[in-house]
């Protein structure tokens, strides 16, 4: 399934009145290039805190927010900014790029809207246990202004489902929410919603006649240890392609509203059903 789901060499020279300098903030390693434009303040957060250090889990979304900009050029009483941000890997590849994050600002914004804010899903086609380098580069539309803000993000696996893998290997193991279209990254979750449980990159299934057959078993039980659902084998006698399975498997939970204790367990195990290969994963919910 495909879900729905910063390094600088510091030459400045001046020129009449054109500047440049850098500042960084030494916590996460945020480097702001200002060229014409600037901000009084870079701010980073995730679930709208600050990002503390710069690692990430994967599915979460970061938010820049580019506070008290000055250096536009204005034309009646509006200025024209445009942010774009490149995700690039360590091997150098573009894997994520947007050349304009702003909506309207081809028609201007009023300039009393002193901050601009970018927000990056980490998700597919990134991936997890990787490094990247994020780079925001904000640009004056009717002028020569530019501000580039870089950082260097470790991106890691969700702490929150714990995974025993046995011969079968995995690249990205994570829960995914239809109604929001987005990667669940908090455990809470709503009744009635459609609940993904997706496995990318599975590896390690014999292969016989050029397919695999596999198994996979799902539990669902609250707190108080009561069965909301209890699946034996959700492929029975299935025979899939190889390049199917490792491009997505999914289990799927609608949690119907009634009485239940959090935290709610979801488990899913797959294995090979012509080898003992398997893997195990599972998470707690809180369901509101």
């Amino acid at each position: 399934m495909k879900n729905y789901a910063l390094q600088l060499v510091a030459v400045c020279s001046i020129i009449i009145i054109t500047s440049c300098n850098f500042n960084k903030d030494s916590n996460i390693g945020l480097t702001n290039k200002n060229e014409g434009l600037s901000a009084s303040r870079v701010a980073v957060t995730v679930d709208d805190e600050p990002l503390e250090e710069p690692i990430l889990v994967y599915g979460k979304t970061l938010v820049t927010t580019f506070k008290e900009i000055e250096g536009f050029t204005e034309e009646n009483g509006k200025y024209y900014p445009n942010l774009a941000v490149a995700v690039i890997s360590k091997k150098g590849d573009t894997v994520l790029k947007y050349p304009s994050l702003l909506q309207n600002s081809k028609i201007g914004l009023n300039t009393d809207m002193k901050d601009l804010v970018g927000r990056i899903s980490f998700a597919n086609p990134i991936l997890s246990s990787n490094n990247y380098d994020v780079i925001y580069t904000l640009t004056d539309l009717k002028g020569n202004g530019v501000l580039t803000s870089s950082m260097e993000i470790e991106l890691v696996k969700d702490p929150d489902i714990s995974i025993n893998a046995d011969k079968l290997s995995y690249k990205e193991c994570y829960l995914f929410s239809t109604e929001r279209k987005s990667v669940i990254t908090n455990r809470k979750v709503g009744f009635n919603d459609k609940m993904l449980f997706i496995f990318e990159g599975l590896k390690g299934f014999t292969i016989k006649d050029g397919t695999i057959e596999i198994g996979m078993t799902m539990l669902v039980k609250d707190d108080d240890e009561r069965i909301i659902l209890d699946q034996t084998d959700l492929f029975l006698n299935q025979k899939l392609a190889p390049e199917l399975v490792e491009q997505s498997i999914q289990a799927s939970l609608i949690t119907t509203k009634g009485a239940v204790s959090n935290p709610v367990k979801w488990q899913v195990k797959i294995w090979d059903k012509n080898s003992d290969a398997e893997i195990t994963a599972e998470t707690f919910l809180e369901v509101e």
